[in-house]
């Protein structure tokens, strides 16, 4: 089977209206994600954290089990996707790749290090990292990419973990507990400084020891794997070009959205009447579960949406996403930017204040004043400010900003 991608036709920039508008549902759930949380990106500071009104803890376990972890997923599944897409057409040009795109992820990577100073859920640097990965796995046979992905999709080293940590002796289990133990204070120190410290002690914290319980929390959960594994699903769906819009790929569609969503819904009453530690499940058949449950959703999510833009042909609320998507990196940046000035101490300092429900409430009407910013700009310019940015790094020179109005066009009698 070849492993050049095919590239789905797109509108007159080149781009993937469909793909743009997932873009844009995978940012609705990550600011739906963030928001439970406060922007908190850590350890619960105390076991009724978030848990301000009645309606709270219900908020809480329909996020964890219908958003957390599903949209990253998607995010990092277009990543791949992405990245197939550009493959494809520097292949078509005969222009260098590997080189042009390792620099662009080095730029991601600056961009992501001046994101983690403010936020230390932080996942551009991750994405940078792992997306050198992409390059030497280019070549891989299909067959060979998609057995590889759904073997990290479904955390099969996360279930050899578990079964390594499943005969505990009484020493080890009190070296755990010692762990817990300093983790919750961590939790407590990160929260007295996100929520009141100054900007250089935010900025000091997510760079030390924010950062290693991030690494710590990737590496426990799966979620470094995880991701790469979404990387590789992407690129193997930019092979066969899965996001164009024909008779066999709406039937491909139909698969995933049947079958992915009764693996969805029995996995799902699985977590809710067995939630997970958020730290990692304790059983192998807990590990296989909830990664079974993140995958089949977020393909049943995808699925649900790549249709539903098909039969309304781009229109409809989908369609009026678009530019949110096409300025993806500029949105999730710009969340934030919300995030960090509602609930962080050199912002309001909000935070463990407005409790789950209402902090959801507040990130879902960012959402909306976001998607209206973001069809206002892309009205007057082509790019997102951070999307200029970045290219214009990427190609060392400045990169058209401004659109050309277009001339009208002349009737010949």
């Amino acid at each position: 089977m070849s492993t050049q991608p095919a590239v789905p036709p797109g509108n007159a920039e080149g781009r993937i209206a469909v793909v743009d508008a997932l873009r844009a549902v995978a940012l609705f759930g990550i600011i739906v994600t963030h928001s439970e949380f406060e922007f908190l990106a850590g350890p619960d500071p105390s076991p009724t954290y978030g848990q301000v009104h009645d309606f709270d803890p219900l908020v809480s376990q329909l996020v964890a089990a219908f958003a957390s972890g599903k949209f990253f997923s998607i995010f990092a599944f277009l990543f791949g996707l992405s990245f197939a897409i550009q493959l494809a057409n520097a292949t078509r040009k005969g222009a260098g790749f590997s080189g042009r795109f390792a620099w662009r992820l080095t730029v991601l990577l600056l961009i992501g290090a001046v994101h983690q100073m403010f936020f230390s859920g932080d996942i551009l640097m991750l994405y940078a990292l792992l997306g050198l990965l992409l390059i030497p796995m280019r070549n891989v046979r299909s067959g060979i990419l998609v057995g590889v992905a759904l073997l990290l999709l479904l955390n099969v080293f996360g279930m050899l973990l578990s079964l390594l940590q499943s005969g505990q002796s009484p020493e080890q289990q009190r070296a755990a507990a010692e762990i817990g133990a300093q983790f919750q204070q961590m939790g407590l120190r990160q929260f007295e400084i996100k929520s009141q410290g100054s900007l250089a002690e935010l900025a000091r914290i997510n760079f030390g020891e924010a950062l290693a319980m991030k690494v710590g929390f990737l590496l426990f959960t799966g979620r470094l794997w995880i991701t790469f594994g979404c990387f590789l699903l992407g690129m193997y769906a930019g092979r066969i070009g899965l996001f164009v819009d024909t008779e066999q790929n709406r039937r491909r569609m139909w698969v995933l959205l049947t079958v992915g969503g009764a693996i969805a819904l029995v996995s799902t009453a699985y977590t809710l009447l067995e939630p997970a530690s958020p730290m990692g499940p304790a059983s192998p058949a807990t590990v296989f579960i909830v990664a079974a449950q993140q995958a089949t959703l977020s393909a049943f999510y995808v699925a649900a949406a790549t249709l539903l833009f098909w039969r309304q042909q781009g229109c409809g609320l989908l369609g009026a996403l678009v530019p949110l998507g096409k300025m993806g990196l500029t949105t999730y940046l710009m969340q934030t930017a919300f995030g960090v000035i509602v609930f962080y101490g050199i912002g309001f300092g909000l935070m463990g204040q407005l409790g789950s429900g209402v902090a959801v409430a507040c990130g879902v009407a960012f959402f909306v004043a976001q998607a209206f910013m973001a069809r206002a700009w892309l009205a007057r310019f082509s790019l997102g400010p951070v999307e200029w940015l970045w290219r214009s790094l990427t190609y060392f020179r400045l990169q058209p900003l401004v659109r050309r109005p277009v001339a009208p066009t002349v009737a010949v009698s």
